[in-house]
């Protein structure tokens, strides 16, 4: 295992704050769209599957961009980086707050995906650079499980805030951001000596050399079809709401997939070190399979009667989705020290790359088969993600 040198950086307590915070940000504005379907689609005049346009709007740039930006940071240091991502998200949620059109909306969201792609792996490279190695692993998993916080608090927020006007959700997040530029801005430092910064050209090298890597291969590919199970499900069955489940009692059933997915993802850092990766990822996909077969059980899950078992469904898909994206999350960093930024990129690439196409992936089932037929494509798609993750496993030297 590669030694950590990087040099204390000062103010730490108070970055590693701010990092939580931004991760916190990021699936929060993501994911308040979950609730959203119906106040949206009534403002803009569309149908509410009109709306889902929305998520691969900020997702596909969103990912896109961490494929370079992490690497970008790599070599040219993390705080410049960060800075330039939060300014153009800035914009972006900006115009999200005086549009009055799904065009409009979508050109936000496009925005913000682009401004946080430049924003979020970053933080997880430069939160790994401020941690001794044996601690690593627990600051990776609280990371994930705040971003967890955020998706289980998105739809909760949304589903409150909603009731007055959807446009002061965009408002807190634009004052979130001013606040964390203003307080990175005048604690920046160089992570890295300015005598060891490389030409843009080595990033190329660099992102090229990751990549045919087959074990960064297949970390792509297991968080990729991780978010089209996990949290396929999520998406498709909160679609399934729409018009039948009120936005604020929706909204509090979704939560639950955050919160859960917070905890699991806050004793990812201890689980591992007790029992290893291997109890990480079997309990991952043991939870995924219990929430599938009980939704499958259930039949028509927009019963009232029927909502409390959809509750634990989503319980265990956050106990699923928090603990696989932790494990990915620490492959990324232990792989390789030197090219951090890199490979937090691609990791967190495949995941919002997967999560973009979501709405895309199920589309049809949905509209021919309904969310059952939603369900068993995901159980089909979990058969591919175990053998991924088997792979990956035995791949790895780190167990």
């Amino acid at each position: 295992m590669e030694i950590n040198n990087t040099p204390k950086i000062k103010n730490s307590i108070l970055i590693e704050i701010i990092i939580y915070l931004l991760f916190w940000l990021g699936p929060l504005t993501g994911n308040v769209i979950l609730v959203l379907f119906g106040v949206l689609s009534a403002d803009f005049s569309v149908s509410p599957t009109e709306i889902l346009i929305a998520i691969p709007a900020f997702m596909f740039p969103f990912a896109f961009v961490q494929l370079f930006s992490g690497a970008i940071s790599d070599v040219k240091g993390r705080f410049p980086v960060i800075l330039f991502g939060l300014i153009i998200f800035g914009c972006g949620t900006v115009i999200a707050i005086f549009s009055f059109s799904l065009v409009s909306y979508a050109i936000a969201n496009i925005l913000g995906g682009i401004g946080f792609g430049f924003v979020n792996p970053v933080l997880i490279a430069l939160l790994t650079d401020m941690t001794p190695e044996p601690s690593v692993s627990k600051k990776l998993g609280l990371l994930v499980a705040i971003a967890n916080l955020g998706v289980g608090l998105g739809p909760i927020i949304a589903g409150q805030i909603v009731t007055i006007s959807w446009r002061y959700l965009y408002i807190i997040f634009i004052i979130i951001t001013v606040i964390a530029f203003g307080f990175l801005y005048f604690l920046r430092q160089p992570i890295i000596d300015k005598s060891e910064f490389k030409s843009i050209s080595s990033f190329f090298q660099q992102l090229s050399r990751e990549l045919h890597r087959s074990i960064v291969i297949l970390m792509i590919l297991s968080v990729f079809l991780a978010t089209q199970t996990y949290l396929a499900v999520i998406t498709w069955t909160s679609r399934a709401f729409t018009g039948v489940v009120p936005e604020n009692l929706s909204g509090f059933i979704i939560g639950f997939a955050g919160i859960f997915g917070a905890i699991s993802s806050a004793i990812f850092g201890f689980l591992i070190k007790k029992y290893g990766i291997l109890s990480a990822i079997l309990t991952s996909i043991l939870s995924l399979f219990i929430a599938l077969i009980l939704l499958l059980s259930l039949g028509d899950i927009t019963r009232m009667e029927v909502l409390i078992f959809v509750s634990i469904a989503y319980m265990l898909l956050g106990i699923s989705g928090g603990t696989l994206i932790s494990t990915v999350m620490y492959y990324s960093q232990i792989l390789s020290i030197k090219s951090r930024g890199t490979l937090a990129g691609l990791a967190t690439f495949g995941q919002f790359i997967g999560t973009a196409l979501i709405p895309i992936t199920y589309d049809y089932f949905f509209h021919f088969g309904g969310i059952q037929a939603v369900y068993y494509t995901v159980l089909i798609i979990s058969l591919f993600l175990i053998i991924v993750l088997g792979l990956l496993y035995k791949m790895s030297n780190y167990k």
